[in-house]
């Protein structure tokens, strides 16, 4: 019986080869099974398997008839290849871990992609924002031209409408809506997986276009001891590190991660009298724990610490210091964040049963300038959720799992001289079934039910099918509907870099249905694999908040969607190693992204229409050399223009912005322990232009630093040396 999907459940997955005089062919039929289980599969036609991780499970058997039956170690989730060897005399196996970067899930019944350590390894990465380089699905851009927030969109829209978890836990929202991707740095992940579509309702109801999942690395791990230096040419310096500590007993392991970073080089490329980059400065520091009795218990907990400052603006501008309209223009935000997880499971084998607790509280802190306007913040949150999860039969082909809930997050924010105060408390109950009559077919159905103290109460129904009529060919549907409470200045608070005061309503509940299909197909092709992926997803919003830029010249407008809104996006993405070392994506996405602006059915601003990518990379033998390239071509959209009383204050920007690229390059050399990289981020200098609009009066009318549909920096050069040292 395993644990809950959600704390500690793998899938393993990989081909096995066996050596015919000196040739590797790959075979078909190899027994594959736990150590001292009867959990088991055999490898398909073309010696693939696929197997359910559970509790306590890290060795994996091979047998087959005329090889060395072997026994190896498996330490996470990436793909493996297996070379068994003939039944001449006893040898040791030979392991192969081809870590593909990209795993696109065939098993899994909502559509979900894997981001492994290969793939983030050939960009900088510095944070989860810049993970997403070189990938077709995410966009991330920035909010506006002065405080460095970015965001990302999934399926068209904005990342508020996805859920971002760690470790499967619901994190990052609120007040670290605008600079939470920038909280979790590269190198402590260790993968990333994305899903589009409605989420398991086992997550939460808060998923409406899909889930990010941030996987950090585990003080179990074979990793001992792992350090990153990186400079860039802007004058950016980042340090992290990371050590796994093993207490006797084989029992308990923790580990230590530290994070430093700091920006203080004043740059301004466009001459516009402002910072191209906010000067930032930030310490984060992570304590995890893990114990495992190996027989059915497993705790984790965990205490993270992040202060971040930032200031934006003219570039004179002084960091410490009032606000006066006869000084410098700028905006200073201070961030103070600590959290603590406790997750906890336990497994009866015989009776097919777990049962797991997750949760977490944060506390933050939030003290900030924008010119003027002055919005301080704190945040409390608890969530706890319990899940038990029961095999209804032996083969696990009935699978039920079901639960209680709790949220709670309150609110006490000042914008200016007014005083608001939200508390949220939310009990909820879920269930979930999944039914699995064969290797080819998966249903899940799942339903949730809330009651919220502001809202009442709400039911989430969800459905994910998987079919698989060959082994090459997936096909998946999805329905389902989800809600959120908007946030709205906590996730708007760069709208305050902009002359106009906003008008906003404080308690905003948004509700929306999602539905999508997708299918994956495998060719072998001149002996290689060719993959193609096509999905299609909608998103028709209920309710919603609208950022209405346009019906008004003196207020920027937070308020309840009046009308229609919605979504489509189609991609198609094609990965084919070209040549042995040599691999290539190429993808294409189209949006199609409306909302009833000013009483119109508009295209929604800043939203491109399409984005093309192209990525290659090339790793020579033995792995010394990895070459990474990676072309963005993105669409041009829609730019807002005010429509009501009044001077439009957009009278200096054109109508739409149009498709520019974007091309990122790097180099990395690998030694036994350490390797060097260096590379190069939009090498052709693109920046949009007037990031800044009414840069030469900040406090006047016309300012508004937030029309951003572009980069905002131009060429930008890094270099970085990493070290790891494992265990064996």
């Amino acid at each position: 019986m395993a644990l809950p999907m959600v704390l500690f459940s793998q899938e393993v997955t990989g081909v096995v080869s066996g050596l015919d005089n000196g040739e590797k062919q790959t075979l078909p039929g190899v027994n594959v099974y736990w150590e001292n289980s009867r959990q088991g599969t055999v490898t398909g036609e073309e010696g693939t398997f696929r197997l359910r991780r559970r509790n306590g499970q890290d060795v994996l058997v091979f047998s087959f008839v005329g090889y060395e039956t072997r026994k190896v170690h498996v330490h996470d989730d990436t793909p493996m290849e297996i070379v068994l060897e003939p039944n001449l005399e006893i040898g040791e196996v030979t392991v192969m871990v081809k870590d593909r970067g990209v795993y696109l899930s065939t098993i899994d019944p909502i559509h979900s992609e894997r981001i492994g350590g290969a793939e983030l390894h050939k960009a900088a990465c510095c944070n989860l924002a810049e993970s997403f380089e070189t990938n077709p699905s995410v966009d991330v851009s920035y909010n506006d031209a002065v405080t460095g927030a970015k965001q990302i969109r999934l399926l068209g829209l904005d990342g508020i409408y996805s859920q971002l978890q760690t470790e499967n836990i619901p994190n990052f929202r609120g007040l670290a809506t605008g600079f939470g991707l920038t909280y979790i740095p590269g190198p402590w992940m260790e993968s990333i997986q994305v899903s589009k579509g409605t989420a398991s309702v086992v997550n939460g109801y808060e998923s409406v276009t899909g889930q990010i999942n941030v996987n950090f690395k585990k003080p179990d791990s074979e990793e001992n001891l792992h350090l990153n230096l990186f400079a860039s040419g802007e004058g950016k310096l980042e340090f992290n590190a990371n050590k796994n500590f093993r207490l006797p007993g084989d029992k308990v392991t923790s580990a230590v991660f530290i994070h430093g970073e700091d920006l203080s080089r004043r740059l301004d490329h466009n001459h516009d009298g402002f910072l191209d980059h906010p000067l930032t400065r930030q310490v984060h520091l992570f304590n995890t724990w893990k114990y495992n009795n190996h027989n059915g218990l497993m705790v984790h907990g965990a205490l993270r610490f992040l202060t971040d400052q930032r200031y934006g603006g003219e570039v004179d501008l002084e960091r410490e210091g009032p606000a006066r309209l006869d000084l410098p223009y700028k905006t200073g935000i201070k961030n103070q964040l600590g959290e603590g997880v406790f997750k906890i499971g336990y497994v009866w084998p015989s009776q097919h049963t777990a049962l797991a607790l997750l949760s977490n509280v944060v506390v933050h802190d939030l003290a900030s300038q924008y010119g003027l306007k002055g919005y301080d913040a704190r945040e409390n949150r608890f969530y706890a959720n319990l899940v038990w999860t029961q095999d209804l039969d032996i083969a696990a082909r009935h699978v039920l799992n079901a639960g209680v809930s709790y949220f709670f997050d309150a609110f006490d924010e000042t914008l200016q001289s007014r005083l608001m105060n939200r508390h949220e408390s939310v009990p909820g109950l879920f269930a979930e079934y999944t039914f699995k009559p064969s290797a080819k077919l998966t249903a899940m159905l799942g339903i949730r039910g809330d009651d919220h103290n502001l809202f009442g109460t709400f039911v989430t129904p969800r459905a994910h099918f998987r079919y698989q009529p060959d082994p090459r060919l997936t096909i998946r549907a999805s329905a389902g509907k989800g809600f959120r409470t908007a946030n709205v200045l906590a996730e708007n608070s760069h709208l305050l870099s902009n002359f106009r005061d906003l008008e906003f309503d404080e308690a905003v509940q948004e509700e929306a249905w999602n539905y999508g299909v997708s299918l994956i197909q495998n060719y072998r092709v001149w002996e290689r694999d060719l993959q193609i992926a096509a999905e299609f997803y909608r998103t028709d919003f209920i309710r919603q908040l609208v950022v209405d830029r346009e019906s008004s010249a003196g207020f920027l407008l937070l308020k309840p969607l009046d009308g229609k809104s919605y979504a489509n996006s189609l991609q198609v993405d094609v990965r084919y190693p070209v040549l042995r070392n040599l691999d290539v994506t190429l993808a294409w996405r189209h949006n199609d992204v409306r909302q009833t602006i000013g009483g119109q059915l508009l295209e929604k601003p800043y939203t491109s229409r399409y984005k093309g990518l192209f990525t290659v990379n090339y790793t020579t033998n033995l792995k010394k050399w990895m070459f990474d390239y990676t072309l963005q071509l993105n669409g041009g959209g829609r730019l807002p223009h005010t429509m009501g009383q009044g001077t439009d204050v957009y009278a200096t920007s054109p109508a739409e912005f149009p498709a520019y690229t974007v091309m990122n390059a790097q180099i990395t050399r690998y030694f036994r322990y350490w390797s060097l990289y260096a590379g190069a981020e939009n090498f052709t200098g693109f920046m949009q232009d007037d990031p800044v609009l009414g840069a030469s009066d900040p406090f006047g009318p016309g300012f508004d630093a937030t029309n951003i549909w572009g980069p905002v920096m131009g060429r930008r050069i890094h270099a970085g040396i990493r070290f790891t040292l494992n265990y064996n």
